[in-house]
């Protein structure tokens, strides 16, 4: 069974470096009757968190920790006459986390970024600061090794943008596309934007495996757009890119996966979690399954496999839950529009569920509950409750 949306408001706040909107998931000032999937809001991202923020006019460093372990760095910044930084800094536990090192640092020209961990894992780079790479992001990896992570934010004064369509509502905070390469080989990627048809964007980004792009930003209207994007090997891409008017802080991410994949959608991948009440004596099997509706996109490397239902399942997991609270993973390749199957051996529910950058869903399943008329043993099916959460 699927469950409407209702609309209420709570309290929220933002994340600073760390990424991503934080949800108050205390209850909704307004209690719908029937509370099963509620929209809420929260505060918007803080600048240095959101992805359409002007770059600063200075040039700055900055570190991001993607492992789960905290680590110590040690970084030092010279060119050919002078050392320009020189510091050691504590990384917290991530993976997400981040921090900045020195801001205003160097003009234009070549640099020596030598960095240390804890660990062992050092880093030489040169690192050339333009106008337009004029910020660098040492990135601890997952396995604790250090990558240098240019970020560019090329001027595109051949597009007229934002793109505006005559009579539909401003967005708030204008979207730009963040470009990642998380491959092992450089690409050239051609990314295209249409609204009815008409394409008013086209552009063709060198991304490279130690940048990442952010564009200037691209619309500034509410409305559905079409987004193709296509590599210069022939790998292609599409994306549906719905922006409501609920949608206040929209994104455009385009990555090309470690395994070469081709991803575009409306936030970075991530791993979401689940939580999951198991309110029987023994363990239960629940089944989450993330699904792109069959009206959604289905274009590029990471469409999915298809159902019965015309949808495409991209991504699966089943788990043993013992009784009490747990959470389960759900594997997100990428953010769009999906839907979310909670099955159990007593039923299914189905849900809406949003993963986006500033528009999220949090999932709460409660299951081995009992009822007189319950079948399959006594359980009920799974109950599903869902909330929508926006940053305004």
């Amino acid at each position: 069974m699927k469950r409407r949306a209702l609309l209420s408001t709570v309290a929220g706040s933002a994340l600073g470096l760390t990424g991503g909107c934080l949800s108050d998931t205390d209850a909704p000032t307004e209690t719908p009757t029937d509370p099963q999937t509620t929209t809420a809001t929260t505060d918007a991202p803080s600048e240095s968190d959101t992805p359409d923020s002007e770059s600063d006019p200075g040039v700055g460093l900055s570190v991001v920790n993607e492992d789960d372990e905290p680590h110590a760095l040690s970084v030092r910044v010279a060119d050919d006459d002078e050392t320009r930084v020189d510091r050691s800094l504590d990384v917290g536990a991530g993976p997400g986390y981040g921090r900045n090192v020195a801001n205003d640092l160097v003009d234009d020209g070549r640099y020596r970024v030598v960095a240390e961990l804890e660990s062992g894992a050092t880093l030489d780079y040169e690192w050339t600061v333009t106008n337009e790479t004029r910020r660098l992001e040492l990135v601890v990896t997952s396995d604790a090794g250090l990558e240098p992570r240019r970020l560019v934010t090329p001027a595109l004064d051949d597009a007229d943008l934002p793109y505006s369509v005559p009579g539909a509502a401003d967005i708030f905070s204008p979207p730009t596309a963040g470009i990642r390469n998380r491959s092992d080989a450089d690409a050239r990627l051609t990314v295209a934007i249409e609204h009815d048809g008409t394409r008013f964007f086209e552009h063709t980004f060198d991304a490279a495996t130690d940048r990442e792009i952010s564009t200037p930003a691209l619309v500034e209207s509410h409305g559905t757009y079409e987004v193709f994007v296509e590599a210069d090997d022939g790998r292609t891409a599409s994306h549906e890119w719905h922006i409501p008017e609920t949608w206040a802080w929209p994104m455009l991410a385009v990555l090309v996966a470690a395994d070469g994949s081709l991803r575009v959608g409306c936030a970075w991948p991530e791993t979401a979690s689940v939580r999951v009440a198991n309110e029987a004596e023994t363990e239960r099997e629940v089944t989450l399954t993330l699904v792109r509706p069959n009206d959604a996109d289905a274009g590029g490397d990471d469409a999915g496999v298809g159902t019965g239902s015309g949808g495409a399942v991209v991504s699966e997991t089943a788990q043993t839950v013992p009784p009490g609270e747990s959470n389960v993973s759900v594997d997100v390749p990428i953010g769009d529009e999906y839907e979310l199957a909670v099955e159990t051996p007593a039923g299914s529910e189905t849900v809406d569920y949003p993963a986006c950058y500033c528009w999220s869903t949090d999932v709460t399943v409660t299951v081995g509950g009992t009822s007189a008329g319950a079948s399959n043993g006594g359980d009920d099916g799974p109950s599903v409750e869902s909330f929508q959460y926006v940053c305004e």
